[in-house]
């Protein structure tokens, strides 16, 4: 029911609209009435009230002073104005403060159920769109730390290049990043002392946020995987100081948080300042030419690329995938840009080679998931035009031609699509959870980055990667136990934990039993029910 209140100077009219109309019919309560717009705004500044039902004159505070008064405030109320006049003025400034219906003096009861059926009906409506954004509000908030890792992906792979894009992005992802404040990119590696345990791979991703992320000081760090190998952090402060500052600063925290990760952890990080920039405006422009091997520096043809410069050249291809499926035009533009920046100073002829293995790899991808690119875009993704291509130039402009035509056609089976990705990861959990498999190693299958594959998986199936793999795999051990066939260390190993303490933390925390336990509580079930 909506709450409804009444005001009017006359006691018999107020009485006879609260008493003697259906309002339960029409879905409304009156919660109370008034002989005066003063009380009325009293009682609003305490209680919540959908629909105002007023006179327009009264002694001290009018219906149109009230209905301003409701404007003024910014409250959600509807205002419904009853007048002997029928004087325009009125009617107008009825208008300026959003009343809802002008009802005029002697009131008709068929005019007053058609009006609030309406306005009920509007209410219906207001509410669903509410109970929707709140909603769309809470999975967002929920696939945040996914989308944000996306944002620092993006940034780094030159995928972040406009200025208004990027404060775009930050806003929306609520970042706490000062755009003209000094910033840099660490680039860490790692190696375990001998007789350390392997951390599983999600567990140490934690590791390295707790040790590595979030603010110090005025230093805030946000650690980034490019690859299962690959670990950037990049670092900003909050502060104006000189970059010299700055880069001390970092030193000293890096080399304390390296000591404690060595004598508690026993790892041994190496971290390096990869590049400091004034702002982080800069970073967008920080890319590296491909062709850092000059061993035949006099013949650019037989030149060939570098490992870590192909692994940068696959994570920008994954980032495509993702922009695809996204649908985002600017970032797909930018990205496209960076790509090609990356080339120029690459033979042409080498370039279309690269470009010709990109749509074949996305091609392929699509293929997968049952996209035909070549049927589906009529031929639009033709090889034979990269060949032809005179100029670097010329190819950009055909190879970001041909990228929007794949994404127009990706977006009209966006749905299937993106649910086809998570399909196919869960018959490949499903066939080598008993493996050390993680979120990284199924996102590298789908060819897609981890940060997107983990905001698909999550919005598809209402939990993390880790929490479903954890259910399936303790639901499995839960079979094997009951069994009575295998020995702890076994399940552990059958369901993917080398480590039997972490399986035995693990299964406790899922059932509550310890799975000796387990096994003892469900025989003297079975035997009860024998």
């Amino acid at each position: 029911m909506y709450r409804l209140i009444v005001v009017d100077d006359e006691k018999a009219i107020r009485k006879g609209i609260c008493e003697y109309i259906d309002w339960e019919k029409m879905c409304f309560e009156v919660v109370d009435s008034f002989e005066d717009g003063k009380e009325t705004i009293e009682f609003l500044e305490r209680n919540k009230v959908d629909v105002v039902l007023t006179d327009i004159k009264m002694a001290e505070v009018s219906g149109l002073e009230l209905a301003k008064y409701i404007k003024e405030q910014g409250l959600k109320t509807k205002v419904v104005i009853i007048s002997g006049y029928k004087d325009f003025e009125y009617a107008r400034k009825a208008l300026k403060y959003d009343v809802v219906h002008y009802l005029l003096k002697p009131i008709r009861l068929e005019e007053v159920t058609e009006v609030f059926h309406k306005i009920a009906k509007e209410l219906d409506e207001e509410k669903e769109k509410e109970r929707k954004r709140n909603l769309e509000l809470e999975e967002f908030n929920a696939l945040l730390p996914e989308l944000r890792e996306q944002f620092w992906i993006t940034l780094l792979v030159g995928g972040l290049r406009s200025k208004e894009l990027l404060i775009k992005k930050k806003n929306l992802l609520h970042l706490a990043l000062e755009l003209d404040k000094p910033c840099c990119i660490l680039s860490i590696d790692w190696e375990l002392e001998e007789h350390t345990e392997k951390f599983r791979k999600e567990n140490f991703h934690n590791l390295i946020d707790n040790i590595f992320g979030g603010k110090v000081e005025d230093l805030i760090s946000f650690p980034v995987f490019l690859a299962e190998d690959i670990l950037k952090i990049i670092v900003v402060t909050t502060v104006n100081e000189s970059i010299q500052l700055f880069e001390e600063r970092i030193k000293s925290q890096i080399e304390e948080k390296c000591e404690i990760a060595k004598v508690l952890l026993k790892i041994n990080f190496k971290v390096t300042i990869e590049k400091i920039f004034p702002d982080i405006l800069c970073m967008t422009d920080y890319n590296s030419s491909i062709i850092e091997n000059r061993e035949s520096e006099n013949n650019l043809e037989q030149q060939k690329i570098l490992p870590e410069d192909y692994k940068r050249l696959t994570q920008k291809y994954k980032l495509l995938m993702t922009v695809i499926n996204d649908g985002d035009f600017e970032i797909l533009n930018d990205l496209i840009e960076t790509i090609f920046y990356e080339f120029h100073k690459l033979p042409l002829e080498k370039v279309k080679k690269l470009v010709i293995d990109m749509f074949s790899m996305l091609s392929n991808k699509c293929m997968k998931i049952e996209i035909d690119l070549w049927r589906d875009i009529d031929e639009t993704l033709h090889y034979q035009k990269i060949l032809e291509t005179k100029t670097l130039q010329q190819l950009k402009v055909q190879c970001k031609d041909m990228f929007h035509q794949a994404m127009k056609v990706v977006r009209n089976k966006q749905n299937a699509n993106s649910r086809h990705f998570v399909d196919q990861a869960l018959i490949y959990i499903k066939s080598n959870y008993h493996d050390d498999i993680s979120l990284e190693n199924i996102a590298d299958k789908l060819f897609l980055n981890a940060a997107y594959f983990s905001r698909l998986f999550k919005q598809y199936m209402g939990m993390t990667f880790t929490d479903y793999l954890i259910e399936l795999r303790m639901e499995k051990a839960k079979e094997l136990l009951s069994l009575g066939k295998y020995k702890v260390y076994e399940v552990s190993k059958m369901v993917g934990y080398k480590s039997e303490k972490y399986f035995f933390r693990i299964f406790k925390q899922y059932t509550g039993y310890s799975p000796t336990e387990f096994y003892r509580h469900t025989n003297l079930n079975e035997e009860a029910k024998g």
